[in-house]
């Protein structure tokens, strides 16, 4: 491959000598594969030691940066490891990986770098209490739940009426409140931080099948209609964390049950093509595309603004929404963990779609 190429689709600049930035062309997997001259004064080491590593070992944190940088088109600002020297990293995605040019950033002073890291910690210690708090509240609204249905079933003696219409209120409240926490535990731990990926092949298309199954008791009492598409060249075996997946399937299938009482309600699996990948500025490679639709789901202007975002709903006209938004911003963290993206498309009196393009690893 002619790297000059790549980066001037000329033949005529030496690139190793003339380029001012630092550029190095790195695999997915952040190996080395070329490097000009000046980024060995950046890193402050030898090409030949360059080309026999991983990107991983010089600059912090890499090659998630460099995915956001593609995607986003943006520079990213990157440090080194166990030194205090920052550059901004711009990425391009490009067949066999990433394209990376290094500057050297502004310098960042004591109180910025201290800044950066307080706000990190209030973050950090905002969703560790959020999760303590979630988990201490379980408790005892499950006991709530329980001895209500239990009393609801008869095992408490005979009721009045009143008393059974009481009761159910009470049961149905803290069944939904029991809900809308275990969303919030789950926003808290994809905020804080994921676990490690457990990347594997798997059927995409029968755990769609399991995760549509289960949700069919959603639909008990609804004139709704709960479906799996899937295209005909379809490629079955992915390669990705399916816990996630599942997670991901099951909270956009929620989300859209428990706000439609009619109509068709799908999951679609398709192979995108590589225009939509270009327009969504997504790296080359393998994608699923997962489609969720629903005919009878419409969104406003302002649903749209606020859908993955709960902190902005607290202080819109949207509070009705909050746990919808609680759930999808979950989804979106998901998503980010395994380099995908997730959007959603609403027509005025048609139809919305929850699409999520997720990579193959394979």
């Amino acid at each position: 491959m002619d790297f000059k190429k790549i980066l001037f689709k000329t033949s005529s600049v030496d690139v190793e000598k003339s380029l001012p930035d630092g550029v190095i062309l790195i695999t997915k997997d952040g190996k080395i594969q070329w490097v000009n001259d000046t980024i060995t004064e950046m890193l402050e080491t030898s090409k030949m030691n360059l080309l026999t590593s991983n990107i991983k070992n010089f600059i912090e944190n890499v090659l998630n940066l460099a995915m956001n940088a593609a995607i986003a088109n943006k520079p990213v600002i990157t440090k080194l490891i166990d030194k205090e020297m920052y550059f901004d990293m711009t990425a391009r995605a490009i067949e066999e990986g990433f394209l990376l040019d290094f500057r050297y950033a502004a310098e960042i002073t004591p109180v910025q770098e201290e800044k950066k890291e307080e706000d990190l910690t209030v973050n950090r210690n905002k969703n560790n209490f959020l999760i303590k708090l979630t988990n201490d509240l379980k408790a005892p609204i499950q006991s709530i739940v329980g001895f209500s249905q239990a009393m609801s079933d008869g095992l408490g003696g005979n009721m009045t009426l009143q008393q059974e219409k009481y009761i159910k209120i009470i049961n149905k409240n803290s069944t939904e409140l029991m809900y809308f926490i275990a969303k919030l535990l789950e926003l808290s731990q994809t905020e804080n931080e994921i676990k490690e990926l457990d990347k594997k092949q798997f059927d995409i298309l029968a755990l769609a099948n399991t995760v549509v199954k289960y949700n069919e008791q959603l639909c008990k009492g609804k004139e709704v209609r709960l479906t799996v598409k899937a295209e005909e060249n379809l490629k079955k075996t992915v390669c990705t964390d399916s816990e996630l997946i599942k997670n991901i399937m099951q909270d956009i299938l929620e989300v859209i049950l428990k706000s439609v009482d009619m109509g068709e309600v799908s999951l679609s699996l398709s192979t995108p093509d590589a225009e939509l990948i270009e327009v969504k500025k997504l790296p080359k490679a393998n994608y699923t595309l997962l489609s969720f639709s629903s005919s009878a789901l419409l969104l406003s202007e302002n649903d749209l603004e606020c859908m993955f975002d709960p902190y902005k709903i607290v202080d819109s006209t949207n509070r009705k929404n909050v746990l919808r938004a609680i759930v999808l911003a979950s989804v979106k963290n998901m998503v980010q963990a395994l380099n995908g993206i997730v959007w959603v498309e609403s027509k005025i009196l048609n139809s919305t779609c929850f699409n999520v393009l997720i990579p193959d690893e394979n």
